[in-house]
């Protein structure tokens, strides 16, 4: 009778132990591996699950106090598996809406896509950069707006219409043609100031010298 108790109690141990529920307690990023805090113990360093880590690879580590999922084939610790995560007071969701899909980092940027008004965004905070390296960049959209300021160090290729409300500052020079239909090639509205001169077919407006001068009221003839 002794021996089948212990057994029973062994084989209880072991079924208790298949699933558990832990937080982070250490993290090894070189390793990939953690300890978690089951109760009162921490486990010995075991890996975390990934989405993928074949041909494709992800990198989106746990974090100290991250409420995780501890599995352990055939109810050994030694073989545990972590899988996170569980929503838990020091963590919250960062949305209760079943439409969106939503990751909040540390440091305050949320990037959200909400499929009911098929609409991504992404909010950033002070100082943040993005960059998107190399190659092309396409965008198909009917509209694309920038609210703030727009630098291109190399070429920009709008294949349609392009709107700038704010000042333009063009650092090396401006090639406009005029369109397939024969149009003026630009139109000002306004006050047009060159600080250094303007040239029309080859004549300047500075320098440019007049023939049948005369004294008195008459008019000058035609630049040349």
């Amino acid at each position: 009778m002794q021996r089948m108790t212990a057994d029973y109690s062994e084989l209880l141990r072991l079924i208790l132990n298949l699933i558990q529920i832990g937080t982070i307690a250490e993290i090894d990023y070189d390793t990939q591996r953690v300890r978690v805090k089951i109760g009162g113990n921490d486990s010995d360093w075991r890996p975390w699950a990934t989405s993928r880590a074949g041909d494709a690879q992800t990198w989106f580590p746990p974090s100290v106090g991250e409420q995780v999922i501890v599995f352990s084939p055939e109810g050994e610790f030694t073989k545990a598996v972590i899988v996170p995560a569980l929503y838990s007071d020091k963590f919250k969701s960062p949305s209760t809406n079943p439409a969106h899909h939503t990751t909040r980092y540390a440091d305050g940027t949320v990037v959200q896509y909400d499929r009911d008004s098929h609409a991504l965004k992404a909010t950033l905070p002070d100082g943040t950069s993005v960059t998107l390296a190399p190659g092309k960049v396409t965008s198909n959209a009917e509209d694309t707006e920038c609210t703030g300021n727009l630098l291109v160090q190399k070429n920009l290729v709008v294949n349609q219409n392009l709107t700038v409300n704010g000042m333009s500052a063009l650092n090396a020079g401006m090639n406009v043609q005029a369109d397939k239909d024969g149009g003026p090639a630009a139109v000002i509205q306004g006050i047009m100031r060159a600080t250094v001169d303007v040239i029309a077919a080859g004549i300047s407006l500075v320098k440019h010298p007049h023939s049948g001068v005369k004294k008195g009221d008459d008019d000058t003839g035609g630049p040349k």
